[in-house]
C-alpha cells in the first residue's frame, strides 16, 4: 500500500475555518481509519472492523452536518445537497439489500442444521430450497452493485479544485461504496473488485482481497455435497463439514449483521440532519 496516493483523504479549505473544528476533525480522523485500515497486510477477514469504523464515519458526519459552519456552506451548495441526498438514497437501499440477505442467509442455515440434527429425510429438499434462496440473494447483490456503482458516473476523476465541504464528503462516499461494493461481493461469493472508489482509496492486492470470500464459498460447497451423497458414511462426514462450517459462520454473518444494522442507523440519523439543513435554507 506504499502506493497509496497522496491525495487520498487530502482536504483543503476555501470556505471553512482553517482550524479544524473538533466535529470535523472527528470525521478526518475516521476517514483516516479506513485508510490505515487499507494499508494494513493483515485486512483479511476483518469486515466487521470495516463497518464499524463506517458506522463511527457517519456518526461524526452527522455531527459535521449539524456545525452552523457546514449549514452555511451547503445552503450555498445545492447541487451538492442533491448528490448527497441521492447518494443517501442509494447507499441505504444497498445497505438494506445487504441486510436481508445475510438475515435469510442466516436462517436457511439454522433450518439445515436442525434438518441435519434431526435426520430428517427432507434434507435433499432443504439443500434445494436453500440452493434457490442463494441463487436469489446473488440476483439481489447485482441490484445491490448496479446502485453502487451508478454513484460513480457522478465522481471527477480530479480533486484539485475542490474546497473543504466537497472533499469531505467525496471521501466519505468514497469509503462507503467501497465498503458496500466489497460486502456485496462476499455476500453473492463473487471476489472483490477494484471501483473508482476503491482506487481512490489505494490500490488493494487480490491476495488480501477475500474478507471472508472464502469462508461464505466454504460452506455453500459443503452444504450443495450433502445433495445426493452416495454412501452412508460419506454423508455423515459431508453433513459434519456442513454443520461445522454454518456454525463458524453463523458467527461472522451475525457480527456483520450487528454492524449493518448500526451503520444504517447511523446514515437515516445523517439523512435527517441534511434534511434539516435544507429546510433551514
Amino acid at each position: 500500500m506504499a502506493s497509496t496516493s497522496a491525495k487520498s483523504f487530502h482536504i483543503r479549505s476555501t470556505s471553512f475555518p482553517s482550524k479544524s473544528h473538533p466535529n470535523l476533525a472527528r470525521v478526518q480522523e475516521c476517514l483516516h481509519l479506513v485508510k490505515v485500515w487499507e494499508a494494513s497486510p493483515s485486512r483479511k477477514a476483518q469486515l466487521v472492523t470495516r463497518l464499524g469504523h463506517l458506522k463511527d464515519l457517519y456518526a461524526s458526519v452527522n455531527a459535521f452536518l449539524q456545525l452552523p459552519q457546514t449549514q452555511q456552506a451547503l445552503c450555498g451548495k445545492e447541487s451538492l445537497v442533491r448528490e448527497l441526498m441521492d447518494d443517501f438514497l442509494c447507499l441505504m437501499d444497498a445497505c438494506g439489500l445487504m441486510k436481508d440477505s445475510l438475515v435469510q442467509m442466516r436462517e436457511q442455515h439454522q433450518s439445515l442444521q436442525s434438518m441435519l440434527r434431526r435426520g430428517d429425510s427432507r434434507l435433499e429438499s432443504g439443500v434445494s430450497a436453500y440452493h434457490c434462496s442463494r441463487k436469489r440473494m446473488k440476483k439481489d447483490m447485482v441490484k445491490c452493485l448496479r446502485l453502487i456503482r451508478n454513484m460513480e458516473k457522478h465522481v471527477s476523476s480530479s480533486n484539485d479544485n475542490l474546497d473543504l465541504i466537497d472533499q469531505v464528503f467525496k471521501d466519505v462516499k468514497a469509503v462507503a461504496v467501497s465498503t458496500f461494493n466489497t460486502l456485496s461481493m462476499v455476500i453473492s461469493g463473487r471476489k472483490p473488485t477494484q471501483s473508482i472508489f476503491s482506487r481512490l482509496l489505494g490500490s488493494i492486492s487480490s491476495k488480501d482481497d477475500e474478507d471472508g470470500v472464502s469462508e461464505i464459498e466454504k460452506a455453500d460447497v459443503a452444504i450443495f455435497r450433502l445433495h445426493g451423497s452416495s454412501s452412508k458414511a460419506g454423508r455423515q462426514e459431508d453433513a459434519r463439514e456442513a454443520q461445522r462450517l454454518m456454525i463458524e459462520l453463523d458467527v461472522s454473518l451475525r457480527e456483520v449483521e450487528m454492524e449493518l444494522e448500526d451503520v444504517f442507523r447511523c446514515m437515516i440519523q445523517a439523512k435527517v440532519s441534511l434534511l434539516n439543513v435544507v429546510a433551514g435554507c
